[in-house]
């Protein structure tokens, strides 16, 4: 459980969170590219804002509530995710 951390601009690439609590928490300017976030929890206003997300895999992760604004998605995997 990671909930409420302050992650920003961590070097997070290739990282195995898969199904981990991340909620509220402050990932901006991460680089999270390659990462698993199969089933993560990044709910509650997470911040993603600005973090290099390309080829992270996101398959049933809940990102409601997430700020994403400027987060790079490229060929990240998002089936199944919920962007509410």
């Amino acid at each position: 459980v990671l909930a409420g951390i302050d992650l920003a601009g961590a070097r997070l690439r290739d990282a195995d969170l898969g199904g981990a609590v991340v909620s509220h928490s402050d990932l901006s300017g991460a680089d999270l590219s390659g990462a698993s976030l199969e089933k993560a929890d990044l709910t509650g206003g997470t911040s993603l804002q600005l973090a290099d997300l390309s080829g992270a895999r996101l398959h049933g992760a809940d990102l409601t509530g997430a700020r994403m604004q400027g987060a790079d998605f490229t060929n990240a995997a998002l089936q199944s995710a919920v962007m509410d």
